[in-house]
């Protein structure tokens, strides 16, 4: 799936005691997944057809934080203006 979609993709054998391979480390993918779990279970689930743009709005809080954004630059941001 990784090849088609045209993503980078590194296995790593939990199984076999393997955490780390490089800089791709298990915890970054169940740390991600946690802060999803909890963000998501806010809203009490979400449709299946709106799910991308709820990914979407995680992403960009989750990679954002602490970058000092206004709730009006937030909507400018969402809506394709400038502020």
């Amino acid at each position: 799936m990784a090849r088609s979609l045209g993503v980078e993709h590194h296995a790593i054998n939990v199984s076999a005691g393997i955490r780390v391979d490089g800089p791709w480390h298990i915890q970054n993918v169940n740390a991600y997944h946690s802060r999803l779990k909890s963000w998501v279970a806010k809203f009490r689930g979400v449709a299946t057809c709106y799910l991308t743009n709820y990914l979407d709005w995680f992403r960009a809080i989750d990679r954002a934080k602490g970058n000092g954004l206004k709730p009006v630059q937030w909507l400018a941001l969402a809506v394709g203006g400038s502020s």
